[in-house]
């Protein structure tokens, strides 16, 4: 009768074993099930990898994205991309003479702007208005004075286009002058109060920005101022440099 608890404790553990079991088995799946689940969805959020042996190549992707990434083409610069056509232009610089005024005067401030048209690539008409300002240096009397000489005149410009941006040029001018002030009539000047024929013609050097409507450059040129014909008949020759800059329209 001794054996009687120990006999009922041997027969409750062997009854529990099985149930223990079952509920371990039970769990062990649902872990796998769990484990299966989350190795599919690893797997579906990895993307395949090429091949280490080929090239990694990707397909043309027409989207707007796609052609952002890809490097731009170069475009060649011409002077067809520039603009053409009507223009303003302004020059800025120095004049002198020689004979005539030449004499009684010293060089002094030369401007000059006016507007045009390219007519072909290679000529260009520009309607102008230009002044400079002068000093005498005769010996008194009368004492050193100022006197101004304003033109209109009309150009015909022949251009050299070297290369995308350079260009040489040759234009003749043709015009009026009008000096301004009483002191050249007093220093035998003839016909300086009176609009007088000036003619003549510049030379000069362009380049143009990488912009479609400006260029600069420098010129120099020489004309003769009939209307400033001295006493003894000494003709005035007006000798100008100037740098300018040009915008087309």
């Amino acid at each position: 009768m001794r054996r009687g608890p120990i006999s009922a404790l041997a027969l409750v553990v062997v009854l529990a074993t099985p149930t223990v079991a079952l509920a371990q088995d039970a769990e062990g799946g649902a872990s796998t099930e769990a484990a299966a689940s989350d190795a599919g969805e690893t797997e579906g959020d990895v993307e395949e990898t090429p091949d280490e042996d080929g090239p990694i190549t990707e397909e043309i992707d027409v989207t707007r994205l796609d052609v952002e990434r890809l490097p731009p083409e170069a475009i060649e610069i011409t002077r067809d991309l520039y603009s053409h056509g009507f223009f303003i232009e302004g020059w800025i610089g120095g004049r002198g003479f020689v004979g005539g005024v030449g004499d009684i005067s010293s060089p002094g401030l030369f401007a000059n702007l006016g507007i045009g048209l390219e007519i072909f690539r290679f000529l260009y008409l520009k309607l102008a208005f230009e002044g400079s300002l002068h000093e005498t240096n005769a010996p008194p009397p009368p004492s050193p004075t100022v006197f101004e000489l304003l033109s209109a005149l009309v150009e015909l410009k022949l251009q050299f286009n070297i290369s995308t941006r350079v260009a040489l040029w040759l234009q003749g001018e043709f015009g009026g002058s009008l000096a301004f002030g009483d002191i050249l009539p007093i220093y035998g000047v003839q016909g300086a109060d009176e609009v007088g024929l000036m003619y003549g013609g510049s030379a000069g050097f362009d380049w143009h920005l990488y912009n479609r409507h400006y260029s600069f450059g420098f010129l120099g040129g020489a004309r003769v101022f009939s209307g400033l014909e001295t006493i003894d008949g000494d003709i005035s020759l007006g000798i100008h440099g100037a740098l300018y800059l040009r915008y087309v329209f």
